[in-house]
């Protein structure tokens, strides 16, 4: 994800929950029951956000849960440039 990438979503998304309140407050009991409907309203705001920006190219690659990268000294030595 580029830089311009982040802070455009965060943003929108900071925007996106100010809409969503503004929505929820005239239908939804405090609580709970507000927190889940401004949840739906910012996703349902920000998920098409985010599906742009990755087809713009500003966001791109997987995400995995638990996969770590090697650093670039272990993968120096695992290929054999260990510098010795």
């Amino acid at each position: 994800m580029t830089v311009r990438a982040f802070l455009v979503l965060m943003v929108w998304t900071v925007l996106a929950v100010a809409v969503g309140d503004h929505f929820a407050r005239d239908f939804a009991a405090p609580g709970l029951e507000r927190t889940f409907a401004v949840l739906v309203i910012t996703a349902l705001m920000v998920a098409p956000v985010a599906w742009l920006l990755e087809k713009a190219g500003w966001i791109r690659g997987r995400f995995e849960w638990g996969r770590r990268r090697p650093s670039g000294a272990a993968q120096r030595q695992a290929s054999g440039e260990g510098g010795r």
